[in-house]
């Protein structure tokens, strides 16, 4: 590994979505962003739904729609599990935005507890595919499957 640099793997069940080194990573967790750069103390973290962050030289390095999961830091990795996590190419804005509709419709219905968690749940998955969606697709690193 590049002396200042933190290797950061991103897996889900299907693939490996991104396997290098980056300067820094901002994970949401369920308590709020974390930041994790080289030599950072060893912990599991819960992560939330939202976008993951690659910095590399200074400048942003790529966002990735995280949908829950954990983290595994260490002072030299972070590896993220999650069910589903999706570059911002991936993502179908306009399915995202229907989707939003739907659960904004279905919460304002409230019909009983299990479908008011379900849109919840519902909301902010589509809240976080339209936000990464929105930013430019940038890529740094190497991304199993993907281009360089």
């Amino acid at each position: 590994m590049a002396a200042g640099r933190i290797h950061l793997k991103i897996v889900t069940p299907f693939r490996m979505l991104y396997d290098d080194n980056v300067d820094m990573v901002v994970l949401r967790g369920t308590e709020g962003d974390m930041g994790v750069m080289p030599g950072h103390e060893s912990r599991a973290a819960i992560l939330g739904y939202g976008p993951l962050r690659i910095i590399n030289g200074g400048s942003e390095g790529g966002r990735i729609a995280i949908m829950g999961g954990f983290a595994e830091i260490s002072s030299s990795e972070v590896t993220v599990v999650s069910d589903v996590a999706e570059w911002p190419e991936e993502i179908d804005r306009l399915r995202a935005e229907a989707a939003k509709l739907r659960a904004e419709q279905r919460l304002q219905q409230k019909d009983n507890d299990v479908d008011l968690q379900r849109a919840e749940l519902s909301l902010r998955r589509a809240l976080v595919r339209m936000e990464v969606s929105s930013y430019p697709i940038i890529r740094t690193g190497k991304s199993p499957g993907q281009g360089k």
